[in-house]
C-alpha cells in the first residue's frame, strides 16, 4: 500500500529522510509534531483560538511572507505576487511541482519550458479544459508545455450529472512548489487575464512546504502519474526566520480532505474581536450563519464581495441579504471596466492574529466537492499585512454591486 493511502490531508503527513526514516502513520508521527509545537514560543503565534486535539495538524518555524496583486502591493516587488513565482522559477535548481486551476500566461508558460530544458524536472497537474472558448488557452498551454519537455497530467475530476457531483467538480488548486523547500500557495491562477484581479497568495518557507508536497504527490498519482517520477521528500527544518504556525488544509470529495469548511467555520466560531473578509463568492449556508452570529455577539464583522454573475445569475447577493438584514456590513468590490478585473480572493482575516487564504471559494462546491488546497496561519504579522490590505479595499468599496457588462458564464474561479 503507498505510504500516503490512510493519512488525513491536513495531518503532519511522513516525509522521507535521506536516512531512510521508516514513514510513520498518523499516530507514530505525533511525538515529533508534538515536540516542534511545545518548543514554538513566538509572540506572533496564539494558539488559544485551536483546539487543542488541532494543534498537532499545525507545523511551526515556518516563514511565511504575504503576496498581494500589483494593484494591492502598489510595485512594491517584494509582495508582488507574479515577480515572486518568476523569481522562484528563474531560481528553481531540481524540481518544480506546480497545481494549478488556470496556467496559460505566456511568459510563464516559457520560463517552465526553459527549466525544463536546463535540467529541472516540471511536473504539473491541471484542470482539464473543457469545451467553452475561454478554455481554448488553457489546451493550448498544456500542449506546447508537453512538446516541450514538461510532465503535465490532468486531475481526474467528476463530470456534472455524475453520482458524486450533480454539477462537477474542478480541481481548483493553485499551488507551487520548489526544490522542496519553498511554496507558493493561494488564490491567484496562472492565465494572461489572472494578474489584473485583486488576489492573495503566501510564499512559505519551513516544514508546511513538506505536507503540501505530499499533497502534490497525492494528487500526481490519482492523475495517473508513477511514484517513480517524483521527487524524493526530505523533511524540512524550521526555517531561521520561521515565526509562523501553519495547517495546509484540503477539499475535494473525499470526506477526509474536507478540513477548509471545518476550519473556516471554527475560525468564524472562536473569533474574539473582529473577522474581515474577501470573497470572490460566498453562498455556504452554515458560514454565513456563523458569520452572523459572530455579529450578534459583538465582533467587528466586515465583508466585501466580488459581484459575480453566472448566466445571468447573481451569485453572492442573497447571501449579501441575508447578511444585511442581520445588520453585518458588506460591500462590494468595484471592478474596472477597462480591464473587467474581479475580486478573485478568498481570505478571511480573524482578529489580528490568523489568516485562512487559498483556492477555496466559500461555497459547498469549495468545502465538499472542487479540490482545493488553503493555509491557515497563525501569525500577527502575516495577519496584519493582509489586514491593511483589507481596509484599503473596504475603503473602495460599493454600498451596491456594479456588474459587468460581459461577465462570463463560467469564471471557474
Amino acid at each position: 500500500m503507498d505510504r500516503i493511502n490512510g493519512i488525513r490531508a491536513n495531518d503532519a503527513a511522513p516525509v522521507q529522510s535521506k536516512a531512510k526514516t521508516k514513514p510513520s502513520a498518523r499516530g507514530e508521527n505525533q511525538q515529533s509534531v508534538k515536540d516542534g509545537f511545545e518548543k514554538s514560543s513566538s509572540d506572533n503565534v496564539n494558539w488559544d483560538k485551536i483546539p487543542e486535539s488541532s494543534r498537532r495538524y499545525f507545523s511551526t518555524g515556518n516563514k511565511v511572507t504575504p503576496l498581494m496583486d500589483g494593484s494591492i502591493s502598489k510595485g512594491d516587488s517584494a509582495s508582488d505576487i507574479f515577480k515572486n513565482i518568476e523569481d522562484l522559477v528563474r531560481g528553481a535548481k531540481k524540481s518544480i511541482q506546480i497545481e494549478m486551476f488556470s496556467l496559460d500566461k505566456k511568459d510563464l508558460v516559457d520560463l517552465l519550458i526553459q527549466d525544463a530544458k536546463n535540467g529541472v524536472k516540471v511536473q504539473i497537474i491541471m484542470d482539464p479544459p473543457n469545451e467553452l472558448p475561454m478554455e481554448a488557452e488553457k489546451g493550448k498551454a498544456i500542449e506546447k508545455l508537453r512538446k516541450n519537455g514538461v510532465d503535465v497530467l490532468l486531475y481526474p475530476v467528476k463530470e456534472a450529472n455524475s453520482p458524486e457531483s450533480k454539477f462537477g467538480q474542478i480541481d481548483h488548486v493553485k499551488m507551487m512548489i520548489v526544490d522542496g523547500n519553498k511554496a507558493i500557495i493561494g488564490g491567484m491562477n496562472w492565465g494572461q487575464h489572472s494578474p489584473n484581479n485583486r488576489d492573495v497568495d503566501v510564499m512559505v518557507e519551513g516544514p508546511a512546504v513538506d505536507n503540501m508536497e505530499w499533497m502534490f504527490r497525492k494528487d500526481w498519482l490519482t492523475s495517473g502519474g508513477e511514484q517513480k517520477d517524483l521527487p524524493w521528500i526530505d523533511k524540512t527544518p524550521a526555517h531561521p526566520e520561521g515565526n509562523s504556525a501553519v495547517q495546509l488544509i484540503n477539499s475535494s470529495l473525499d470526506r477526509n480532505d474536507q478540513t477548509i469548511g471545518m476550519s473556516v467555520n471554527r475560525a468564524i466560531r472562536n473569533a474574539k474581536k473582529s473577522i474581515h473578509c474577501e470573497l470572490f463568492c460566498l453562498s455556504q449556508r452554515e458560514t454565513v450563519e456563523n458569520l452572523i452570529d459572530a455579529h450578534k455577539r459583538g465582533l467587528d464583522v466586515r465583508i466585501l464581495l466580488n459581484p459575480l454573475k453566472i448566466k445571468d445569475f447573481a451569485v453572492n447577493e442573497k447571501a449579501a441579504a441575508q447578511l444585511k438584514d442581520a445588520g453585518v456590513p458588506v460591500r462590494w468590490y468595484v471592478p474596472d471596466k477597462a480591464t473587467e478585473n474581479k475580486l478573485h480572493a478568498k481570505i478571511g482575516v480573524f482578529d489580528d492574529d490568523q489568516v485562512i487564504l487559498g483556492s477555496a471559494n466559500w461555497t459547498n462546491a469549495g468545502f465538499k466537492v472542487n479540490r482545493e488546497a488553503d493555509v491557515e496561519v497563525l501569525d500577527k504579522k502575516v495577519n496584519s499585512a493582509f489586514d491593511k490590505a483589507f481596509e484599503i479595499d473596504w475603503a473602495k468599496g460599493s454600498e451596491e454591486p456594479h456588474y459587468l457588462e460581459n461577465h462570463i458564464d463560467d469564471p471557474g474561479g
